[in-house]
C-alpha cells in the first residue's frame, strides 16, 4: 500500500481537496478524502507531498506513436521499415509516459504496428502507458493520408498509412479489416488537411454515402469513430452519423457546434499543432501549410469561444508526432486553450475525466476516486495558477500509472 498525505488534490472532475490523503492498493485508490477521513494503514508506505499537487495522469486524444515529430511528415512516414516504425513507436510511448500522460488514443497506425506495441503492454510484456489504438486509417484515393505520383506517404515494406478505399463495398471491408487487427477505434479521413502541399486550402472528400457505410460497419462492431474532419459540410455528415469525435476542426460553423451539442458529439481541436504551423517558416514549414494554419486559426478561435459558451464536449489531443509537435507535449494544447478562455481547472478536466469519456474508460481512469486505476502525478506547483507548468517535466515529480512508478523524484523521509 502507498498513501500520498497533504497533498492539494485536484480530482480531474473539477473538485479539489486544498489538504487531502489518497491511499493507493495495488493497481487501484481504495479511498481518497480530507487527511482526517483517509485511515492509514499501518503497513502502508506514507509519502508527505507537503502541499504539492496530486492529480490524474493527463491522457492524450490525438496522437502518433508510430512517428516522430517533423516538418516533412511525408518523409518521416515513408524513410523506416516496419520492425524499425514499430520499435520507434514504443520509444515514443515510454517518452510520452515520463512526460505524464499515462493514456493516449493513437488515430491512425502504420502496419498496425501501435497495436502490436499496445498488446505488448496489455500482457505486461512491456511496461507503458495505456494505449487506445485505432490501427491504419481509412481515406479515399488520393485523400489526405493516401499515395499519389508526386506525394507518397509509405512504402510497400513501410507497411501502409491507410486504406485508400473508394465506395460502400470497400469502405465496409476496411473497417472490417482494422476491427480484424484488433483495432479499438475507427479513424477516418474525411477532408484533405492544411499540410497537404497539393491542394490550396482543405476539400471535402468521403461522400455522405460512403461515410454513412463507414459509420455503419464501426457501430455494427461497437467500435467508435474518430473523424479527422475540418469543414463543416464533412462535419455534418459524420455527426449525423455518429461518430465520437471531430478532429481538428478548423473550418467548422455555429450550425457545426448546434450538432455536436444535439449528438453529445466531442471536438478535438489540436490547435497546438495549427498554432505551430502558423509559426512554421523558421522550422521550414512549406508556405502553404504555414498560411492555411494562419487563416484557419482565426475561424477556429472564434468558434472555440463559442464552444465554451454552449458546453460543447472537448477532448485534448496534440496530433504528436505528426508536424512540429513532440511526444509529450500534451500539456502544450492546454496551454493554448487556456489562452483562448478554458480555464486551468477546465483544462484540466478536459485532459483527464472528460477524455476518459471520450475514450469510453471513464469506469477504469481519468479521475482521482475510489475504485479507480492509480494513474497519478505530483507536481511541485499549482497548475490552477500556472497551466503551463506541466510542460516542465522537472516539476512533473512523479508519474504513476496503475499504481506503478514511471518517474519517482519524491523525497522521503
Amino acid at each position: 500500500m502507498i498513501a500520498f498525505i497533504n497533498a492539494k488534490i485536484l480530482d480531474g472532475k473539477g473538485g479539489c481537496i486544498p489538504n487531502g490523503s489518497v491511499l493507493i492498493e495495488g493497481s487501484r485508490i481504495r479511498k481518497v478524502g480530507e487527511n482526517e477521513e483517509v485511515e492509514i494503514p499501518k503497513q502502508a508506505e506514507v509519502i508527505d507531498l507537503g502541499g504539492r499537487t496530486l492529480m490524474p495522469g493527463l491522457m492524450d486524444a490525438h496522437t502518433h506513436l508510430e512517428t516522430t515529430a517533423s516538418n516533412n511528415v511525408i518523409n518521416e512516414v515513408a524513410q523506416y521499415n516496419l520492425p524499425t516504425r514499430t520499435l520507434r513507436a514504443y520509444w515514443n510511448a515510454m517518452d510520452t509516459i515520463k512526460a505524464g500522460i499515462t493514456t493516449v488514443r493513437n488515430v491512425a497506425d502504420i502496419g498496425d504496428c501501435v497495436i502490436a506495441v499496445r498488446n505488448m503492454i496489455n500482457q505486461k510484456l512491456l511496461p507503458g502507458p495505456r494505449i487506445l489504438a485505432s490501427g491504419k486509417a481509412i481515406n479515399q484515393t488520393g485523400g489526405h493520408a493516401s499515395m499519389s505520383t508526386e506525394y507518397q506517404w509509405s512504402k510497400p515494406d513501410a507497411g501502409g498509412s491507410g486504406h485508400c478505399v473508394d465506395g460502400e463495398a470497400e469502405c465496409r471491408k476496411a473497417v472490417r479489416m482494422e476491427v480484424a487487427a484488433g483495432a479499438d477505434l475507427i479513424k477516418i479521413y474525411v477532408t484533405s488537411g492544411l499540410y497537404d502541399p497539393f491542394l490550396g486550402k482543405p476539400r471535402d472528400e468521403f461522400s455522405k454515402k460512403e461515410i454513412e457505410v463507414l459509420c455503419d460497419e464501426a457501430r455494427n462492431s461497437e467500435k467508435p469513430v474518430a473523424a479527422h474532419c475540418h469543414t463543416a459540410k464533412s462535419a455534418k455528415y459524420c455527426i449525423e452519423n455518429g461518430v465520437t469525435s471531430i478532429e481538428h476542426g478548423m473550418m467548422i460553423n455555429e450550425e457545426t457546434l448546434e450538432l455536436m451539442r444535439a449528438h453529445g458529439t466531442f471536438w478535438v481541436p489540436t490547435t497546438s499543432v495549427y498554432q505551430a504551423m502558423a509559426d512554421g517558416e523558421k522550422y521550414g514549414l512549406g508556405s502553404s501549410a504555414v498560411e492555411n494554419s494562419k487563416k484557419a486559426l482565426l475561424n477556429q478561435e472564434k468558434m472555440f469561444r463559442k464552444a465554451l459558451e454552449m458546453g460543447i464536449k472537448i477532448g485534448i489531443g496534440t496530433d504528436c508526432g505528426g508536424v512540429l509537435i513532440n511526444h509529450g507535449d500534451t500539456a502544450k494544447e492546454l496551454e493554448c486553450l487556456n489562452r483562448w478562455g478554458m480555464t486551468p481547472m477546465d483544462c484540466i478536466k478536459a485532459a483527464t475525466s472528460a477524455n476518459a469519456e471520450l475514450m469510453g474508460i471513464s469506469k477504469i481512469t481519468g479521475s482521482i476516486e475510489a475504485g479507480k486505476e492509480a494513474d497519478l502525478l505530483v507536481i511541485d506547483g499549482d497548475p490552477l495558477k500556472d497551466i503551463a507548468i506541466l510542460q516542465n517535466r522537472d516539476k512533473i515529480l512523479c508519474v504513476m500509472r496503475g499504481g506503478s512508478y514511471y518517474k519517482d523524484s519524491l523525497k522521503r523521509q
